[in-house]
């Protein structure tokens, strides 16, 4: 019964002057053996009764090329042509060509298998990403800065009976310490605030009156104007009556 990888592989082996031996098993499967230099090993190869693909047909040549570079074997030199250098090329082609057919299937098969791998690859991958992300504790969100050094009173991050360094106001307004040290300078000259070495507290101090403001800094001023307007009629009267 012909198999076309034993054709194969004995044409291989041909090449080099080996006349291999094919036997059958019982599992149902061809047996090739050959000994290519008697201090060498029986080598072997095995194959299927049944029909293959063109991937079998290039693994079963690989492997009776890759037994006769392990005993070191020569390939069996052809006469050269002495005429029709034509003729001579064309016998030197491959004999055994995988079809296109063949090779475009083979070629969208590779295709698919990378295709395959990638997309386990990316699943892998995303699941790594979300059993760590599972597991790391998340850090607090960090405080959002103020909109203005105005609207941070720096005397609420202060005490009366404990020093407050300046980088833990820092840390707990927002602030950034160049603005920290104004304020409290500003603080500091109304005697509101000590600050020594790095800290701050605040003083034991009287708390300042509001200044009117709106409609009643403007009664204020009003009255004012009038107790003037007033009082300089007479003033000048006098002045002449004197």
């Amino acid at each position: 019964m012909s198999n076309e990888l034993v054709d194969i592989a004995t044409a291989e082996l041909k090449q080099y002057g080996i006349k291999p031996e094919v036997t059958y098993t019982n599992g149902g499967h061809i047996q090739i053996t050959w000994r290519a230099v008697p201090e060498k090993e029986l080598r072997c190869v095995t194959t299927a009764k049944t029909g293959s693909d063109w991937r079998n047909r290039m693994n079963i040549r690989a492997d009776v090329r890759r037994l006769l570079r392990a005993d070191n074997v020569m390939k069996k030199e052809e006469p050269k042509p002495k005429k029709h250098p034509e003729l001579a090329k064309a016998l030197s082609l491959p004999k055994e060509v995988v079809p296109i057919p063949d090779q475009i299937a083979a070629l969208r098969g590779e295709v698919a298998d990378l295709t395959e791998l990638m997309v386990r690859t990316f699943r892998m991958v995303g699941n790594m990403r979300e059993t760590i992300a599972a597991q790391t504790p998340r850090s607090p969100p960090p405080a959002p800065p103020p909109a203005s050094s105005r609207s941070v009173k720096i005397k609420e991050f202060l005490a009366l009976d404990r020093w407050v360094s300046l980088s833990a106001l820092a840390r707990d307004t927002g602030l950034s310490p160049q603005q920290i040290k104004l304020k409290l300078y500003y603080l500091q000259r109304l005697g509101e605030v000590s600050v020594h070495q790095g800290q701050a507290k605040l003083n034991e101090v009287e708390p300042r009156p509001k200044k009117p403001r709106g409609r009643a800094a403007h009664k204020i001023k009003a009255k004012m104007n009038k107790l003037n307007g007033h009082a300089r009629p007479n003033g000048h009267k006098q002045s002449r009556a004197a």
